[in-house]
């Protein structure tokens, strides 16, 4: 008796073993992101916007970019928001553009947020978060300032400031 319940413990054992390791390479495939660097070339994309159409970065080569991921669930995704419509506003005639990137969110539920919160920025959905793994997003908000070139100048995780913001556009403009 004694050697069968070894035997069992020794199964258990490996198979725990097993279903851990199983475990870690999925969780490591699904979680597995590029490892975006300054001054690489940003990533190439094109989403569906709010109004249905087609946009892709590469359209917007020879301005600047902010290419922002955000939720409407998130805190300090919905401070920045304003900022980020200002900034829009105050430098969209000198080159500046804003790809507002969704992550994960309904049509209904995004154009929802932009109506009351009365933002007119350019809105793009992202459903199958291909590209938040592309830039490796992790967490919210999360932006990418993009120069004339299409070149990654800065990576900021976390709400940004009015001053940060704009003394990045200016810098690039």
């Amino acid at each position: 008796m004694p050697e069968k319940r070894k035997r069992l413990w020794i199964r258990i054992t490996i198979l725990a073993v097993l279903f851990s390791a199983v475990g870690y390479a999925l969780y490591q495939n699904l979680n597995s992101s590029k490892d975006l660097k300054i001054n690489a070339h940003a990533p190439d994309f094109t989403l569906t916007s709010i109004e249905g159409k087609k946009v892709s970065l590469k359209e917007l080569k020879g301005k600047v970019v902010l290419v922002n991921f955000w939720g409407s669930w998130c805190d300090p995704c919905k401070r920045e928001m304003p900022l980020i419509q200002s900034a829009y506003e105050k430098y969209k005639k000198q080159g500046f553009e804003v790809l507002a990137i969704n992550v994960k969110e309904s049509k209904f539920a995004v154009t929802s947020f932009l109506k009351q919160n009365q933002l007119n920025i350019p809105v793009l959905l992202n459903n199958d978060l291909k590209i938040s793994k592309d830039y490796g997003v992790n967490k919210f908000p999360t932006n990418f300032m993009i120069d004339r070139d299409g070149k990654v100048k800065q990576i900021y995780e976390g709400e940004v400031t009015k001053d940060q913001l704009e003394g990045w556009i200016n810098e690039l403009l």
